[in-house]
């Protein structure tokens, strides 16, 4: 049927094109065409026995009445503009003759082209502004097919072979000059349809999806499906020369849409083949007790892996595959928000993005006991205490005890005592309030490190300190450290885990020294507690010979009072009526027995002597002493 009226339209075009020349109106001139699409040209003929000539010219208004403007014996013209206009030839004697000429807008008709598998195309001219259009699969003249103005129809054509192919499609009136321009439509043949593939899903608010398209062609048309819940797949759009499409309508958050992409194949009015299948997720992220839990709905099929980015991030990457459709995430502190996206990963590589669910979280879980805590002695009635905090729980603020009653709050993990008492058995306690309102039990006491030192005779000291028992893994070793008065370090002993140590250094320089312990953990990463210090002031000891033997053999020739620790000294000798035989502020100068360059006789007699020590202290001394001369 379709063959019989192509015939048809073809000679009724041939009759249209074949009916000219046009006459004008009192039969003195004629036209080759009356009819075309600007630019269009006219040629004029007389008609004998009328002529225009140089003997008998004529003068010739082509454009009547949009233009008047008159030229002799012009026999042809190009009308630019399209519109209506009138052609009139005045002859010199017979006065003026006419034709109308309709110039046609030169429209390039709108054409819809789609490829068929086995090197076919469908054409479609949704175009009214001609009468018929000529259609030429080649762009070459041959083969042309005319068809009559029908903006429904459908029009196959199978080339002979694959490859890149001009469709041309012009438009022309009955009646009218074939000028009209064409319509140019590049296209592939091809033997098959390639496979589309949907790439990628994304959820960009609750009621829209993002669809992306890998592997489309050009002017084939696809067929999109969607199915709701796991439902049967229904016709949705119709795709054509586009690689993403937005869906609307939607509701994500309580439904699943899975979505195919079908190449369809005019030709034989089918689906040649399906993409792979996609769907979103209806997700959620739920605060419980302890954990976020994500919940997810969608087809499984095709799903290698479920991947979920989390805002803030965690410690641990989260994921899951099927057919799990839930998990906890357990790495979350209570009071804080977070936010959670789910990517399905399939094993063709495409990924399926939903809308991003949130959701705070808490715990009526009693958080962990404070550690470790470290004890500093900072002065004679201060110190600061320092503890550990399992990471996991953000305490709001901790409460300090002090030998059992409540010493104070602070929302750091330190805090100061200005009121200790060294010679006091004081000890400490940490319990704190969570921020999700969960207190944690008390922590072990921690008492401070008390450093006791006794001097003992021979100016050697004895050190002792109680053991600390603050920190869950114990101590690992105690430090003894001895400073000068000036508050320099002397020296670091270990003392291994000793309570006790005798420091025995008879170290003449240093009459003042102060001590304090050190205590580390074995846990490397606790801070050290620290003792009071104890300053000891070691004894000058003063002493001197009861006789002494200035006769100049080397042995017991002087006499002098000797001390440790002496800064200054004022020493006087004097005879039994109290006249003074010497005297001396020099530290190194001892009396020889003699008075004025001569020895003074055997006999007793008296001293005195003012000393000073480093420490500032002064000390008197006084006694007798007996010469005595060895013959």
């Amino acid at each position: 049927m379709l063959r019989i009226i192509i015939m048809f339209a073809l000679c009724m075009a041939s009759l249209g094109v074949l009916a000219q020349p046009y006459v004008s109106d009192k039969g003195r001139f004629q036209v080759d065409q009356i009819s075309g699409c600007a630019p269009f040209t006219v040629n004029v003929t007389i008609i004998p026995p009328y002529a225009c000539n140089g003997a008998t010219p004529c003068d010739m208004d082509y454009e009547f009445p949009v233009l008047i403007d008159f030229e002799q014996n012009d026999f042809d013209h190009t009308y630019l503009q399209p519109g209506t206009y009138t052609l009139r030839i005045l002859f010199q004697t017979q006065g003026f003759d006419q034709i109308t000429i309709n110039v046609l807008p030169n429209i390039q008709p709108a054409i819809q082209v789609f490829k068929c598998s086995s090197n076919g195309i469908q054409l479609t001219i949704p175009d009214n502004n001609y009468d018929e259009y000529v259609v030429d699969y080649n762009n070459d003249g041959t083969p042309e097919q005319v068809v009559p103005k029908n903006v429904s129809a459908k029009y196959s054509y199978t080339y002979p072979s694959a490859g890149s192919k001009i469709l041309s499609v012009h438009g022309r009136n009955i009646g009218a000059a074939d000028n009209c321009n064409k319509t140019l439509f590049p296209i592939a043949a091809s033997g098959s349809l390639a496979t589309p593939t949907i790439s990628q899903l994304q959820v960009t608010d609750a009621s829209t999806i993002r669809l992306d398209f890998a592997n489309i062609e050009q002017n084939v048309l696809y067929k999109l499906e969607v199915a709701t819940n796991a439902g049967t797949f229904q016709p949705y759009r119709d795709v054509y020369n586009s690689s993403m499409q937005t869906i609307t309508g939607l509701n994500v958050n309580s439904n699943y849409y899975c979505f195919r992409l079908g190449a369809f194949d005019p030709c034989s009015n089918s689906v040649i083949a399906y993409s792979n299948i996609i769907c979103s997720a209806d997700f959620d992220a739920t605060a419980i007790n302890g954990a976020n839990r994500l919940i997810w709905r969608t087809n499984s099929t095709g799903v290698s892996a479920y991947n979920f980015s989390r805002n803030p991030s965690g410690t641990t990457a989260i994921s899951a595959t099927p057919p799990q459709t839930s998990l906890d995430d357990t790495d979350v502190l209570c009071n804080e928000e977070y936010c959670y996206q789910l990517t399905t990963v399939y094993t063709n590589g495409s990924r399926s993005i939903s809308l991003e669910s949130c959701a705070t979280a808490f715990t009526s879980q009693q958080p962990a006991t404070p550690q470790n805590i470290s004890i500093q002695i900072t002065g004679t009635t201060s110190l600061d205490l320092q503890w550990s905090q399992d990471i996991l729980y953000k305490p709001a603020e901790y409460t300090v005890f002090k030998n059992n009653v409540e010493f104070g709050k602070t929302k750091d993990q330190i805090i100061s005592d200005n009121a200790f008492l060294v010679n006091a058995p004081e000890c400490y306690a940490v319990s704190y309030v969570d921020e999700c309102g969960n207190k944690s039990t008390l922590s072990a006491a921690a008492c401070p490190l008390i450093l006791t030192a006794v001097l003992q005779d021979d100016n050697s000291v004895v050190l002792s300190w109680n053991a600390y028992a603050g920190w869950v893994n114990g101590v690992d070793h105690y430090t003894v450290e001895r400073y000068d008065e000036d508050g320099q370090l002397l020296t670091s002993v270990d003392a291994g885990n000793a309570l006790t140590i005798t420091d025995s250094d008879p170290d003449p320089n240093n009459q003042v020294i102060a001590y304090r312990i050190l205590a580390t953990a074995v846990d490397g990463t606790v801070v050290e507690s620290i003792s009071n210090q104890v300053v000891i002031i070691k004894q000058p000891n003063i002493y001197h010979p009861n006789t002494f033997t200035p006769n100049n053999d080397g042995l017991n020739d002087t006499f002098k009072v000797m001390s440790q620790y002496t800064e200054t000294v004022e020493f006087m000798v004097f005879n039994r009526w109290g006249e003074m035989l010497f005297y001396t502020t020099d530290l190194t100068v001892a009396w020889d027995g003699t008075y004025k360059g001569d020895a003074v006789p055997e006999g007793t007699y008296t001293f005195r002597a003012f000393l000073t020590d480093m420490a500032g202290v002064k000390y008197e001394k006084s006694g007798n002493v007996v010469v005595l001369r060895k013959r």
